[in-house]
């Protein structure tokens, strides 16, 4: 599913981001990325997700060589992949029903589809009530929950979270991380970029630890 191969990321100014990355990620796999603020977490699910491309080395996700993937291409490659950011990114001047829509919008699907598929979503996320809320009405657990489900509203292979749980108090960021478990569960793919360490270790999955770019550990329990 996503195979990384002497990966290297260096941004313009000579920052290496990523050193000579070899890893696998399964499909239908959960793993925890670990590492220090800056240790090249977020550069790697940005790679995946096709935000950046590498520099060095080869990316394969999904039987794709993402260097070498035409500009063409890549909205259809990131309809499989769902992405969920710390600071949720909801547009603020659209309800939650609308939030969550959007990317099926910008596909073009009909518009009975895009209702069908965004009360799933918020189904699944217990929000199935606020659809017409602001996200300014709601609280920071709800609002990640409707970053979750604007993720999850392509039933994408590969699910990528940055940081999901990091503005959230311990039952809350637990919670959230069920809510991966359960999607986990049904063969989504998802790499969980996380400080909390008391989670990774409640739920035993694999971590998969960065230190200055490099990874230095891949222990599966």
């Amino acid at each position: 599913m996503i195979e990384c191969r002497h990966l290297g990321k260096r941004y313009p100014g000579g920052h290496e981001a990523l050193l000579d990355i070899n890893l696998s990620v399964a499909r239908g796999e959960l793993a925890f990325l670990t590492g220090h603020s800056g240790a090249g977490k977020s550069t790697l699910l940005k790679l995946i997700a096709l935000l950046e491309r590498p520099t060095r080395g080869s990316l394969r996700v999904n039987g794709h060589e993402v260097a070498r993937l035409p500009a063409a291409a890549v909205p259809d490659y990131r309809r499989h992949i769902g992405i969920i950011f710390q600071d949720h990114r909801l547009l603020a001047d659209r309800n939650v029903f609308e939030n969550v829509a959007l990317p099926l919008r910008i596909t073009g699907m009909a518009e009975p589809q895009v209702a069908k598929r965004v009360r799933a979503a918020l189904d699944k996320v217990g929000l199935l009530g606020r659809e017409h809320s602001r996200p300014a009405a709601l609280s920071a657990g709800q609002q990640q929950r409707v970053g979750i489900a604007r993720a999850i509203v392509n039933r994408p292979a590969i699910l990528l979270a940055d940081e999901p749980t990091g503005n959230l108090d311990p039952d809350l960021s637990r919670e959230i991380m069920r809510l991966f478990l359960d999607f986990n569960r049904v063969g989504v793919t998802a790499i969980i970029a996380t400080h909390d360490h008391a989670l990774i270790d409640e739920f035993g999955r694999r971590r998969l630890h960065l230190e200055g770019g490099r990874l230095v550990e891949d222990d599966l329990p």
